[in-house]
């Protein structure tokens, strides 16, 4: 009898505990008015930076790494603890907006820079939504969709196959059009067919990618960045919109939708690819340092390959 690999178990414990969890929770949430879900982010945040080290610690140190001239020992901290809270924020924002009817909490985010993404649309090129993991950056799509504008994006599912499919059918229900990035070749289809529909493409770029990832400068340091916003982008001609939701007292309060990524054509495709994820990530770090405590800072963003063994810049002691 072939025995069942102990990770596999494990996976699947999490993906079942993680579902369970989901929907006991959707069952407390779904009586409870938004500052009710606040307060428990907060109980849960407090938690979570206290008692789970390992994250704490990569927190503390990916802070101290890019704040140390900024802020002192106490502040790191300080921010951190916010980071844990908008951390926990984000899960209980999406299943929230999931079992309550839209006008009660999606419908209240107002959006700013409409006019750019109208524009943008209008050159019949589609759009490529520049994401990340900033502040309630499930619902940008949910909150797009209500407008009228297709929203597609794709999603990793991970190795919890159930909750993702769960997630999967919550961004489905918030009219959105999500799909995974394998196979490649199919999710490839699909992005440049919705982008030939004049449609969004909600990209998140803000993640560490070694394998296939660009080193481009982030926070002064070097970080291997998913250059897909700018494949897409020099291949069809889509403009490049950064969109993301902050926060404002833990409430989801504004959509901002910023100005295109200045593209430069050169002869050389490589480069030219080089050069636009630079400057999407030029983007992606300036709106981190206007909201950092809305930037989870969990990603181990700053990690070189080739280096087993060795501490990343996130795991350091602070």
């Amino acid at each position: 009898m072939n025995k069942i690999h102990p990770k596999k178990i494990k996976y699947w414990l999490g993906d079942f505990s993680a579902n369970l969890f989901a929907t006991l929770l959707a069952r407390v949430l779904k009586g409870l008015p938004p500052r009710a879900m606040i307060f428990m982010a907060r109980i849960l945040g407090t938690m979570a930076f206290h008692l789970v080290k390992r994250y704490r610690i990569r927190v503390l140190g990916n802070l101290s790494l890019v704040f140390k001239e900024e802020k002192d020992l106490e502040e790191i901290k300080k921010l951190a603890k916010e980071v844990f809270f908008n951390f926990s924020l984000t899960p209980l924002e999406t299943l929230y907006a999931y079992i309550h009817p839209f006008e009660k909490f999606v419908l209240k985010i107002e959006i700013q820079g409409k006019e750019n993404l109208q524009k943008a649309l209008a050159q019949k090129r589609g759009v490529i939504g520049l994401g990340l993991h900033l502040g309630p950056f499930t619902l940008v799509g949910a909150r797009l969709a209500l407008e009228g504008y297709p929203f597609n994006l794709i999603i990793n599912e991970g190795k919890f196959p159930k909750l993702w499919k769960r997630l999967s059918d919550y961004q489905r229900k918030l009219g959105q059009n999500p799909f995974p990035p394998k196979p490649a070749s199919v999710s490839v289809k699909k992005s440049l067919n919705a982008l030939r529909r004049n449609e969004i493409l909600y990209l998140v770029a803000d993640e560490q990618q070694i394998q296939g990832g660009l080193p481009v400068p982030f926070f002064g340091q070097t970080a291997f960045t998913p250059p897909g916003p700018a494949i897409f982008s020099l291949k069809t001609g889509a403009p490049i919109l950064p969109m993301f939701i902050v926060r404002e007292a833990g409430i989801p309060r504004t959509l901002v939708i910023g100005s295109p990524v200045e593209i430069e054509r050169t002869s050389n495709g490589k480069k030219d690819t080089e050069l636009l994820t630079a400057k999407f990530t030029r983007v992606i770090e300036d709106i981190v340092r206007q909201y950092p405590s809305q930037w989870p800072w969990l990603n181990r963003r700053w990690k070189l390959p080739y280096q087993k063994g060795s501490l990343d810049m996130g795991e350091q002691e602070v």
